[in-house]
């Protein structure tokens, strides 16, 4: 068995996999993180069947958190992608080491379903949306802020924006403060995204397969290209991929 753990700003997602299937997930806020959430989850009994415990980070701090948990009462050393875990695939980007290890994985993920081009969007407490070439290798992509983030800078930069949820507007044309908002912030998002997947297709002259992951991925999904796939554990499953490659590079032939 093997323990994959996704570190991001808002969530830590914890995946079990058995022989390469994804058996549960669970989640912790990386925010409110606290001892008794991971001794719900990861039990001696889960302990004692883990071959491995892999790690992929963009919170530090919440990182160190779950690394002290890890060494009290893991008995098998946590192995982190980027470090212990060299990425297995070549990235085509100025400062490979500054790119986010989410979006590495992510790729590693994508391009192992495909076998082809690929574009991802991680739509989480940022958007990110990458490439992916034939080869496999990293091409780069676009940073830009979430759903939620926009929402909550509308409502502390202003004096009389209300904060509001998301959800899908029934119409375009907002009847008030909260409809305009909510279409506002919706409708921006998803024309970006489109627009974005238009112009890194036009760059790679071709037509990639487009795999939507993250948080919000369910709400924005249906609004993107027909082609797309929609899978919540992208960024679990890469983890995993990336340790099972560079384990597998190591075995005798």
């Amino acid at each position: 068995m093997q323990l994959a753990i996704d570190i991001g700003n808002t969530n830590i997602h914890i995946g079990i996999f058995e022989e390469d299937i994804l058996r549960s997930t669970h989640t912790v806020g990386s925010g409110s993180l606290h001892q008794t959430n991971f001794t719900k989850i990861l039990t001696p009994a889960i302990f004692f069947k883990t071959q491995a415990v892999i790690l992929a980070s963009v919170n530090p701090q919440a990182e160190a958190c779950v690394i002290e948990y890890l060494g009290k009462h893991s008995p098998v050393q946590p192995c982190r992608i980027g470090k212990e875990i060299p990425i297995p695939m070549p990235i085509l980007t100025e400062s490979p080491e500054m790119v986010g290890i989410d979006r590495l994985v992510n790729a590693i993920a994508a391009f192992e379903r495909t076998k082809n081009p690929a574009i991802v969007v991680d739509a989480g407490t940022a958007i990110t949306i990458d490439g992916i070439n034939e080869k496999g290798a990293f091409l780069g992509g676009i940073i830009a802020p979430g759903i939620g983030i926009s929402l909550k800078a509308l409502h502390h930069a202003t004096a009389l924006l209300p904060l509001v949820s998301i959800s899908k507007p029934k119409n375009v044309f907002g009847k008030n403060t909260e409809e305009a908002i909510r279409s506002g912030v919706f409708w921006g998002t998803v024309g970006m995204i489109r627009q974005v997947i238009d112009m890194m297709s036009n760059e790679m002259k071709c037509q990639p397969t487009v795999i939507v992951t993250g948080g919000d991925a369910s709400v924005l999904a249906p609004e993107l290209p027909v082609t797309t796939t929609v899978l919540p554990y992208l960024t679990l499953e890469g983890i995993r991929l990336a340790y099972k490659i560079n384990i597998a590079s190591l075995l005798p032939y």
